[in-house]
């Protein structure tokens, strides 16, 4: 478990032997949750043999993005680690990456960290989902790539909680898109309540 470290600078005096050092073990007392900032947009797309992810964050972004369990490793295509940026993408095989399956049913979860080294609340992750259980045709045209001409593929994106040791959200904070294609976009505008823009025309009462 990683330990947070802070020195309080109020309490330092001439005497080393004064110097007050407060260690927080993040996941006792702290919680990451689920994040409905710092990203503009997660997009799924479920290839035939791959998953790929683009990421877009609000502002510059140079933390790191990896699948759930490839963080110690950091290994491509598992693990990314921009300079800096905000449009960012990760491409890996179904089976890598700790992807699982259960009959045509392929899932991961894509963590988006902002600290090279700890992960806090504010960062986050998303549950990815490629379903294939329903008849492909790899019939290609002149305007299709052949890993992208599937029938019958649906895409899903839900939030997550980025802590690695947190539990799944309950139903009712379980904010999912789905789309019956082989591509799927998440923004936060689709965190569960929706978020509902205000009416210009509307008066508060007083």
């Amino acid at each position: 478990m990683a330990s947070l470290v802070l020195t309080d600078s109020s309490h330092l005096t001439s005497d080393s032997q004064n110097i007050e050092v407060w260690k927080k073990e993040i996941g006792s007392e702290m919680t990451i949750g689920e994040a409905g900032s710092g990203y503009r947009r997660v997009q799924l797309r479920c290839g035939a043999n791959y998953m790929q992810v683009d990421v877009g964050t609000e502002g510059e972004f140079g933390g790191v993005i990896y699948t759930r369990g490839s963080y110690h490793k950091r290994e491509h295509p598992c693990f990314l680690d921009p300079r800096t940026g905000r449009d960012f993408s990760l491409r890996f095989p179904l089976d890598q990456c700790h992807t699982k399956h259960e009959d045509d049913v392929y899932s991961n979860v894509v963590v988006i960290q902002h600290d090279d080294e700890l992960i806090m609340p504010g960062d986050a992750a998303f549950t990815l989902e490629c379903d294939f259980s329903k008849p492909r045709d790899f019939t290609v045209n002149a305007n299709l790539a052949a890993d992208s001409a599937q029938n019958g593929v649906s895409s899903r994106i839900s939030i997550a909680d980025a802590d690695p040791a947190g539990q799944d959200l309950p139903r009712h904070r379980r904010s999912t898109v789905t789309n019956d294609s082989d591509t799927v976009s998440f923004t936060p505008e689709d965190i569960r309540p929706r978020r509902r823009k205000r009416d210009p025309t509307r008066k508060d009462e007083l």
